[in-house]
């Protein structure tokens, strides 16, 4: 990408992007020399509709590589010049990207907001499912490996509820200085044969959403005990939890900015059902 250096003026106006994209085609959303990533399409296609002026689009957090997304945050100081009304350009967006990615909606934030930083939370889901697979669902959700005790899962997952160091359920934790989180509620749904866990809270760490539901999937499947689980999250240690759960089955379905959203918040379909209902 090539793009002309300019310096913020008064005329300019941070924005704040929603949007949705299908994790499998990307290497995640940050910027990597060696894989396509959903932050280079979108900064790319900004700088060609802002006439080659340099654009920075930061996100609200990091997604790995197959993980999908009903409405990350991302946001940009959008140049003075030429000056694109929001619906204007969330349509010139839409129609310049692939239909893996979509820009849900576009918002003029004060230019002092900073998209990760100024979140309060977070939800995400994973999708397990409990039925037969299909040549789709086989891209967008984990197929159960055995019969799930999901009364057994939904104990396990209230030790987990509160303010804890997950040093258990994070990969690489060396390369993390705290792992203290809190998480709000991990609500359980079945829709269908799919069964969707929710995780609220103030943060997650590097694949830990992926770890925890590796041990729900244990304990569900009766590998290891409900108490276990417990045991597990206070040794923190990672090598004494289950395996980690594969990326296509979950989704960043939320960041929040306003703590009484939080609350509010309920997943009302299957992820890949929800399209713009969400």
């Amino acid at each position: 990408m090539t793009s002309l250096k300019k310096n913020i003026d008064e005329a300019d106006k941070r924005l704040l992007l929603e949007i949705s994209f299908d994790g499998l085609s990307y290497g995640g959303w940050q910027i990597q020399p060696d894989n396509l990533t959903v932050q280079e399409l979108i900064q790319d296609t900004l700088v060609k509709l802002y006439a080659g002026q340099e654009i920075k689009l930061v996100g609200s957090s990091r997604t790995d590589a197959g993980v999908h997304a009903i409405a990350f945050a991302a946001s940009f100081v959008a140049p003075a010049k030429p000056d694109i009304p929001l619906d204007k350009l969330k349509k010139a967006l839409n129609g310049l990207l692939p239909s893996s990615i979509a820009i849900r909606n576009i918002t003029e934030v004060p230019m002092d907001f900073h998209v990760r930083f100024d979140a309060v939370g977070k939800a995400y889901t994973y999708v397990i499912n409990l039925g037969d697979e299909t040549p789709f669902s086989a891209y967008y959700s984990w197929r159960a490996r055995w019969k799930l005790d999901v009364d057994k899962m939904r104990e396990a997952s209230r030790h987990l509820i509160g303010t804890h160091d997950f040093s258990s359920f994070v990969v690489n934790r060396e390369d993390i200085e705290n792992a203290v989180r809190t998480i709000y509620d991990i609500d359980f749904q079945l829709f269908g044969s799919y069964l969707c866990i929710t995780f609220v809270g103030n943060g997650f760490l590097y694949k830990m959403i992926r770890c925890l539901i590796g041990a729900l999937e244990a304990a569900g499947a009766g590998a290891v005990s409900v108490a276990a689980v417990k045991k597990i999250l206070e040794a923190k240690n990672r090598s004494k939890a289950p395996q980690t759960c594969p990326p296509h089955g979950l989704f960043l379905m939320k960041v929040f900015y306003d703590e009484a959203e939080i609350k509010k918040f309920k997943l009302k379909d299957v992820p890949f059902f929800l399209g713009s209902k969400c």
